[in-house]
C-alpha cells in the first residue's frame, strides 16, 4: 500500500507509492541520450575565446593568462539594476490599481560559466574545479547580498533541456530579487515555529537521525551529509547539508568548500552511472543574508533528477507522487561506484 509522508521542515505532504515503484533502468524513458559535445563550439556564448558575446565578468578565476570560473551578466535577465546601485530605498508601497500589488523589476541576474571546455561536466570535472565554482557561488551570494535592495540571493544550476537549460555549456546561476516569495517566507515561518516548539534546529535533528538510522543515507565526509530525504518528492532526490548548524550559506569556509567540492561531486557523478546522465536541478536554500546564521534554519543544496513530471494532481495539491522510495534510492546510489 502506498504510504502519505511528511515533510518535517516544511509541513508538506508526499506519497510514496509503493505499488508503483521503479528501478533505474524503468525511468530510461525520461532519459534521452546526449550527443557528444565538442571541447568548444564557435557559436556557444561562453567558450574561451567568445568572451565578447557576454559582459564583463563580475568574478573570475584565472590561471597565467586562461580563465578557468567566469560570473557574467546573464544576457536576457528576468530582473536587472542600474550600474550605480542606489543609495536611496527603493518605493516600498506596492499597490497598483486597488488591491493588485507590484514592485519594481530590481534584481540582479547572473552566469556562473563552470568551465572554459564546452564539453565538461560538474559531476566528472577535477575536484579543484568544482571548489572554484562554489567559491565561486560564495563570492557573489556575499556580494550581491550587500545590496540592501536585495531580499533574496538564489543559487541554482539547471542541467539539460527538461530541467530549464538554454545551453549545453556547463554553467550555473545566481538570482536575486527584490521580493521574497511565499514558499521561502513560509518554510522559514515553519522552521522558527519547530524551534520554538522543540527548542532545537529541526534540520540539525534530522541530519542526525538520518545519519544514525542510515536507511536513507548515501554519504558522509568531515563536513556534509548527504542523504535521500524521507518524504522525498522527486525519485533518487538528494539533500547535502552541513553537518555543524549553519544557516547562511555565505559563511562557509574555506575547509568546508573544499569538502563540499569532493561530495557534491561525488553525489553528482553517482546520479549520473546510476540513472544514465538524467536532466536535474540543483539549488542552494539559504537564510537572507540580511537575516544571519539563525539558530532555526539550516541551509542545504536540494538535488532534483528529472525523472517525472509534475502532472494536474500534483499541481492541484501540491502533494507529490513518488514512485521510487528514498530508502531504495538511497541504498542504489550507496552502492554505486565513482
Amino acid at each position: 500500500m502506498s504510504e502519505y509522508r511528511q515533510n518535517v521542515t516544511n509541513g508538506e505532504w508526499v506519497i510514496i507509492s509503493e505499488e508503483r515503484r521503479k528501478r533505474p533502468e524503468d525511468y530510461s524513458s525520461a532519459v534521452k541520450n546526449r550527443d557528444a559535445l565538442p571541447e568548444h563550439s564557435q557559436n556557444c556564448p561562453f567558450c574561451k575565446g567568445n568572451e565578447e558575446k557576454c559582459k564583463g565578468p563580475t568574478y573570475e578565476v584565472k590561471e597565467g593568462d586562461d580563465w578557468k570560473v567566469r560570473v557574467v551578466p546573464n544576457i536576457y535577465a528576468a530582473v536587472s539594476r542600474p550600474d550605480v546601485i542606489p543609495v536611496e530605498p527603493l518605493p516600498r508601497k506596492r499597490s497598483v490599481g486597488g488591491i493588485h500589488l507590484a514592485a519594481q523589476g530590481y534584481g540582479a541576474a547572473e552566469v556562473i560559466i563552470e568551465s572554459p571546455k564546452h564539453n565538461a561536466n560538474l559531476a566528472f570535472m577535477e575536484t579543484k574545479d568544482v571548489y572554484e565554482v562554489i567559491k565561486s557561488y560564495k563570492n557573489r551570494f556575499n556580494a550581491l547580498s550587500k545590496d540592501p535592495h536585495i531580499a533574496m540571493v538564489n543559487i541554482f544550476k539547471n542541467y539539460g533541456n527538461s530541467a530549464g537549460a538554454s545551453l549545453e555549456h556547463p554553467h550555473s546561476q545566481i538570482i536575486a530579487t527584490h521580493v521574497l516569495p511565499t514558499h521561502i517566507t513560509d518554510h522559514l515561518a515553519y522552521a522558527r515555529r519547530a524551534f520554538n516548539t522543540y527548542g532545537t534546529c529541526i534540520f540539525c535533528d534530522l541530519i542526525a537521525k538520518e545519519i544514525k538510522s542510515d536507511e536513507r543515507s548515501i554519504a558522509i565526509s568531515k563536513y556534509f551529509s548527504a542523504h535521500c530525504p524521507y518524504a522525498s518528492k522527486y525519485p533518487y532526490e538528494v539533500r547535502i547539508a552541513p553537518l555543524k548548524h549553519s544557516a547562511l550559506f555565505g559563511t562557509i569556509s574555506e575547509e568546508e568548500m573544499a569538502d563540499l567540492a569532493c561530495i557534491l561531486k561525488m553525489i553528482l557523478a553517482k546520479i549520473s552511472l546510476l540513472l544514465n546522465d538524467p536532466d536535474y536541478n540543483f539549488y542552494v536554500r539559504t537564510v537572507p543574508n540580511s537575516d544571519g546564521d539563525v539558530r532555526f534554519y539550516h541551509w542545504h543544496i536540494a538535488i532534483t533528477p528529472r525523472l517525472t513530471r509534475p502532472a494536474g494532481f500534483e499541481l492541484g495539491t501540491r502533494i507529490y507522487i513518488n514512485t521510487t522510495t528514498p530508502e531504495q534510492a538511497a541504498e542504489e546510489l550507496r552502492n554505486q561506484k565513482v
